[in-house]
């Protein structure tokens, strides 16, 4: 259903061929033109998933300068995963998630685009049942770009990075600057996590975000 372009992302010093959507704001036209049952499940089938968002350019950025051969890595909200792309790209063991239907099947043709295989995909609610291989306070990094979407997220996503920061692990979440950015930050806080805020830049000098780096106390 949607109209697709394929272009080269040059950031920390990688150049991944992807394969997105051509026109977000298209694309949402046209879902939501789909009827009514589309209409009432939009928050959730919302392309934003196949775009690359500044953010997330940012992060491949902190990813690059960042000795990750051999480290486990988990990205939350992944979307067209271009930070999970680099990390696997850099010898990362790579998990990405998403709940969006199509998520999968872009990340599988930008993984063939690039010849990347170390690199798993998953489903699945951050708090619900685990997959098999994914446990509890076992990863080195745990990385999101842009995911402080909605009002909920601040809760939901610090619960996750609490979840899954292994016990000498890191999180980092770069993040334009929503408006819930800083409930997220108390709520990390809440749970038992030191956060530390910086600025990234982008390899244009353009795409800038915030940075949190996420440690247990």
């Amino acid at each position: 259903m949607y109209t697709l372009r394929r272009w080269v992302e040059s950031v920390g010093g990688h150049a991944l061929t992807i394969d997105g959507i051509a026109n977000f704001e298209d694309a949402c036209t046209v879902l939501a033109n789909r009827g009514p049952e589309v209409h009432a499940n939009y928050q959730n089938l919302c392309p934003m998933f196949g775009v690359t968002w500044p953010a997330a350019r940012g992060l491949c950025q902190r990813l690059s300068t960042t000795s990750l051969r051999g480290r486990s890595v988990l990205e939350l909200g992944c979307g067209l995963a271009l930070p999970s792309l680099v990390a696997a790209k850099m010898g990362a063991r790579v998990v990405a998630t998403d709940q969006h239907p199509d998520t999968e099947a872009f990340l599988r043709r930008n993984m063939h685009n690039n010849g990347i295989t170390a690199l798993r995909y998953e489903t699945f609610d951050w708090h619900g049942t685990l997959p098999a291989g994914v446990r509890e306070r076992s990863f080195d990094h745990v990385i999101g770009s842009d995911v402080l979407y909605t009002i909920e997220m601040p809760d939901i996503l610090a619960r996750a990075y609490e979840r899954f920061i292994g016990p000498n692990g890191t999180g980092w979440l770069t993040d334009p600057g929503r408006p819930w950015l800083t409930e997220f930050i108390s709520a990390c806080e809440g749970l038992g996590l030191s956060v530390s805020d910086d600025v990234v830049v982008g390899d244009d000098g353009k795409d800038d975000a915030f940075l949190l780096l996420l440690r247990r106390t």
